[in-house]
């Protein structure tokens, strides 16, 4: 079976289209139903999986039309920004709009905000609400949903994946740095939105075979001696050991206990979040196993 996926125009996050067996042509723009509203969508491609994502109905092709209201909308929403702009400087409202947004039928007017705090904006609403003569609806999102709705250029000099083909974010925090071996210097590394690059999450799989080895500074025995683990690569396949008498570089097959492809399998799953709460990482080995 092929689902249908398609991209919301208001959040410009990944939905599933129900209610059609029509394979329909990529970038092709479809009429939907969504939540209480009417709304026009773009297709962007068909899977064979079924992801976890907001379904909306699927109502009819969008003709040449409903593509120019959509377009007339979008304009007429950026003056809506104005207005709200306006009122909440009136209103000392510490809050920053991102985007407003008009379905193509037109019964209300979405409006995108951030704020680090809580807003009281109710009489915002009321004064907007005669201002532009609609239904009002006040959406507060992240700063990530922020950049994914406007779109930015990443620190690789591309369109941010955010705003490109991502639909949730995962969690990246400092411990994937430590495990990426990437210098701790956040900034470095921090993405349009102020938060650690979320293609950080891509590599994570790189790097679960660090679970499963005792961290660095650990004493180990290889070949009769012993030797601290002064580096971990699981990118070259390499890990560094040194003694007081030499250093050598050896193969990170060479120190993986036999079927650790069973451990590896089970910190994938999880994240290796078992890792951080453990006092000695041969009880990983032991629980990996079972």
């Amino acid at each position: 079976m092929k689902y249908t996926y398609i991209r919301y125009m208001d959040t410009n996050k990944i939905g599933l289209l129900e209610g059609t067996n029509e394979l329909l042509q990529k970038d092709t723009f479809v009429i939907i139903s969504k939540d209480d509203y009417v709304d026009i969508a773009k297709v962007v491609g068909y899977s064979d999986k079924l992801y976890d994502v907001k379904p909306s109905f699927f109502m009819r092709k969008a003709t040449k039309q409903d593509i120019s209201r959509m377009y007339h909308l979008k304009k007429v929403s950026q003056s809506y920004m104005k207005i709200a702009k306006e009122l909440s400087k009136q209103h000392n409202l510490s809050l920053k709009f991102i985007k407003v947004y008009t379905p193509i039928d037109d019964v209300k007017s979405f409006f995108f905000y951030t704020a680090e705090s809580r807003v009281d904006f109710r009489q915002l609403v009321k004064d907007l609400a005669k201002a532009i003569k609609k239904r009002i609806e006040m959406r507060q999102i992240g700063t990530r949903d922020a950049v994914q709705i406007l779109g930015a250029v990443g620190m690789c000099g591309l369109k941010t994946c955010c705003s490109n083909f991502i639909d949730t974010f995962e969690s990246v925090n400092l411990k994937d740095m430590e495990m990426q071996n990437l210098p701790m210097s956040p900034s470095k590394f921090t993405g349009p939105c102020g938060k650690l690059v979320c293609c950080m999450s891509f590599e994570k799989i790189n790097y679960v075979i660090k679970y499963i080895l005792p961290p660095t500074g650990t004493t180990i025995g290889f070949n009769n001696k012993e030797y601290t683990i002064s580096h971990i690569d699981p990118i070259t396949n390499v890990v560094f050991l040194s003694s007081e008498e030499e250093k050598l570089n050896v193969n990170i097959m060479d120190l993986l206990p036999e079927g650790y492809e069973i451990a590896v399998k089970k910190c994938a799953s999880c994240g290796g979040c078992c890792a951080s709460n453990l006092d000695h990482q041969g009880v990983l080995f032991e629980e990996a196993f079972v």
